[in-house]
Order: C-alpha cells, then structure tokens, then sequence
C-alpha cells in the first residue's frame, strides 16, 4: 500500500487543518462536520475509505512537479469536495429526509472549497470551464442513473457520478503547464473509478436491492442471466450467484479488463495504477474465499470450524 503509506505524514496535516476549519462552523454544525469528517477519515480504522478523494493530489507527483503546499491544498479542497458530495448523495437517497439537517453543513463545506480553489486559480483560469463540467457530468450522471443501465450503455457516467474528484488532477496539470496531459489523466482516473465503483457495488448490493438504487454488480448479473432492468431480483438469487455459481469470478474478470486498459494508457501515474490493482485483486481475493469456503462446506461443518478458528 506504498500509494497510501507514502502520504500519511501529509494526510495528517491536511486532516488536521480541515479539522481545525470545521471547528470554527458555528455551533451544532462545528460538531456535526467534525463527526461527519471523521467518517471518512482513511487514517481511521473504521472509517469509509475514499483514498481516491485526498491521495488523488499525491499521485499525480509522477506527472507534474508541483510544491508539497499546492498538493496539501489540492488534497484539502478534495476532503470538502467529498464532504459535500456525499452529502449530497445521502440527502437524494433518504426517502424520508432524515438527513435534511445536513444541509446547512453542506454549504459551509462548498464554500470552504471554493474558497480554496479561488486562491489558487484566477477568474480567467481554465480550470472553472473544468469545474463547470465536472458538476454538470455529475448532475447528469446521478440524474438519469435509474432511467439507464451505465454500465453497460454508457460506462462512462459510472466514473462521472464521481466527476468532481477530477478538480485535483485537472487542477495539478495546470498549475504545472501540463494542460495537454488532461484528456489522457481522465481517462485513467475514470477508469479508476469505474473499477472503484464496481468493488463499492458489491459491498453495498444487498442495501441498493432493498432501496432500489443503480448498482453495477447487479445490472451485471442482471444481463447474464437476461433479465430486464425492471425484471425483479430477489436477494436469494444474488446469493445464489455469487455463492454458487460463482458469478464474482465473471465480475473480477471485467475489473481485470479495466486494469489492462489503465495500463494500455502508458501513463506515468504508479500509485494510482497500483491502487486500481489493489482494487481488481480484492475483488479476486473475495471470489477465491467464497469457493474455499464453498470446499470446507462439501467436507463437513466441523472441519469448517476448525479452519475458521485457526
């Protein structure tokens, strides 16, 4: 995990200062972002892992020769960037409005972005044609989610439901004069989070059914086993599968495929590239569990125990 190890000195101070940021929103909502940033913080045990958000910045150190200050910062804007987009997300997938309160939040985590990326590229930059664009890919992208089948018809807005973590690596090739590189580092960080997308679905599959939400592992099974997207499915099929048919074998292969791609971009980014195969081998690593645990059952329950307690 170099592509994370190598920057836990700078996670720290930029998670340090967007702590100390949020401690001056006033009050409750110091104390709800506090808690809510803790959330997502990768140095935490328990936290949700969004690496590609804040170490996005430090990848790009292969590429473009930019000062540690303009990475920390491009990281830092990144942290409110997924701050307020999830936000977002939970607000347009609460069928109740229990999330609602956050909103006042999200608008004080905008703004400290904004304010970030203000001070770093002027009025005239190019980078605000990008950012215009990256919203309205994500506007796009999880508007009309339900209506289509992305990851089959256009696999692309997978990645662009995630457009606004793209401001960092845009953001770095400008500021290093690079903006020619800007199509080509799209490219491989959307494949990245295509593949980073997949592995989300299959962890969050059973929560997505229940509520009726887009997921791609279940839009691909779907298709094998030529079902309509309104055709339903019940969680005794996905299991069935996944832990029969061994449906994550198919699904690992399509990450393998998207690895092969990233690679075939011959782009100098090492720590993302070994991040996207860190993503493709954990989706083989689980396919592999599912059949040798699948063998310890055929050869009795004791004998399953016994491999489970050692």
């Amino acid at each position: 995990m170099n592509w994370f190890n190598a920057h836990e000195k700078d996670l720290a101070d930029v998670f340090a200062e967007a702590e100390g940021i949020i401690s001056a929103f006033p009050a409750p909502l110091d104390h709800l972002g506090l808690a809510y940033l803790a959330t997502f913080d990768g140095r935490k045990e328990d936290s949700t892992k969004n690496y590609i958000c804040y170490l996005l910045p430090y990848w790009m150190k292969d590429i473009s020769e930019l000062p540690p200050e303009s990475m920390n910062k491009l990281s830092l804007a990144n942290v409110f960037v997924m701050l307020y987009y999830f936000i977002q997300d939970d607000i347009m997938d609460s069928a109740k409005g229990e999330h609602k309160d956050k909103l006042p939040l999200a608008n004080l985590f905008h703004m400290q972005f904004l304010a970030i990326y203000r001070e770093m590229f002027p009025t005239g930059s190019p980078f605000w044609n990008y950012y215009e664009t990256y919203v309205t890919e994500w506007s796009e992208a999880v508007s009309n989610e339900q209506q289509s089948d992305h990851f089959h018809q256009d696999i692309d807005k997978v990645a662009k439901k995630a457009s606004p973590v793209k401001n960092a690596s845009t953001g770095a090739l400008l500021l290093s004069n690079q903006a020619h590189l800007i199509p080509v580092v799209t490219e491989a960080v959307e494949q990245t989070l295509i593949t980073l997308q997949m592995l989300d679905d299959w962890a969050d599959w059973e929560e997505d059914l229940e509520e009726g939400s887009y997921n791609c592992l279940l839009a691909s099974m779907r298709k094998q086993l030529q079902l309509s997207t309104d055709s339903p499915i019940s969680p005794e099929m996905v299991k069935q599968q996944l832990y029969v048919h061994d449906f994550l074998d198919f699904y690992g292969q399509i990450a393998t495929t998207h690895h092969a791609k990233l690679l075939g971009l011959q782009i100098s980014m090492t720590q993302m590239i070994n991040f996207h195969d860190s993503l493709v081998q954990n989706i083989q690593k689980v396919a592999l569990e599912i059949k040798e645990n699948r063998k310890m059952l055929t050869l009795g329950g004791f004998y399953y125990f016994l491999s489970k307690t050692s």
